[in-house]
């Protein structure tokens, strides 16, 4: 089974890169299933129908979430009725999102999860409890496993990678919008990379206007932020697992700088 994750599309900026350059990626390395982080779609602030449905459209299968999942309160429904939407599953049950989600394609099959980290994050339970209380109902549907584990601290990622090797076929991380260049495949055979990084626009804070992060940080004064558009690029990794068995063979990471 052949696997593309694009990591935190950030804006209208990384949407539109999306919707330009998925095809030749698809192309490139003949995904059977994409997967996309899409809890920033709407001005790197929550997601919308608006700007979800053109990313299924241009071939994204499932989008992941994280904790500014639901920040667009006129969303709530659109996320609750669309199971292709997975939230973190150490969340709340009625919080809106699937707990996980299935993909399916001839004898290929692939289970989704998301999970949110504690350190440096949102209140939400252990992710390591939620995991092991979990188990049980998604690895039955499938031997191959993915989860977008969304987390700030490189060490809850890579304890999180230690306890699920062998569990899942891959963990790769989300969250801080800096791609980490620490691709392996563990021990068990569960790929693992700390962060796959943002796609969208780098000229700027992780997909901020650079001067407006810049000033607030220099004068304490709060301002309103604005998605960058400059120095725009793709952030993604690739992999490669066993159908039977769940294990990862190859993973690539995938960092392309895109003209305007």
């Amino acid at each position: 089974m052949k696997l593309l994750f694009i990591g935190d599309v950030f804006g209208k900026a990384g949407r539109q890169l999306v919707q330009r350059k998925l095809e030749d990626l698809q192309r490139e390395f003949l995904p059977d299933f994409v997967i996309a982080n899409g809890e920033n779609l709407a001005d790197g602030k929550g997601l919308t129908e608006k700007t979800a449905r053109p990313l299924f459209e241009a071939g994204v299968d499932v989008l992941t979430g994280g904790n500014h999942l639901w920040d667009r309160q006129d969303s709530l429904e659109y996320i609750r009725e669309n199971p292709r939407i997975v939230k973190p599953m150490n969340y709340p049950e009625e919080t809106p999102g699937s707990m996980f989600y299935t993909l399916s394609k001839g004898e290929l099959s692939l289970t989704v999860i998301n999970l949110c980290g504690q350190i440096y994050m949102p209140s939400c339970d252990s992710p390591f409890i939620a995991f092991e209380k979990h188990l049980p109902g998604f690895s039955t549907a499938t031997k191959c496993i993915f989860l977008d584990f969304h987390a700030e601290s490189t060490a809850e990622k890579r304890a999180m990678g230690w306890f699920t090797d062998g569990k899942i076929s891959a963990l790769i991380g989300t969250h801080t919008h800096i791609q980490t260049a620490d691709e392996e495949i563990l021990p068990e055979g569960t790929a693992y990379l700390t962060d796959v990084g943002m796609t969208g626009a780098h000229d700027s804070v992780i997909g901020v206007k650079k001067s407006i992060i810049v000033e607030k940080l220099r004068t304490s004064i709060p301002r309103r932020y604005e998605a960058s558009d400059r120095g725009l690029q793709i952030n993604a990794v690739y992999l490669e697992l066993d159908n039977y068995t769940g294990r990862t063979s190859l993973i690539k990471r995938i960092r392309q700088a895109v003209e305007k």
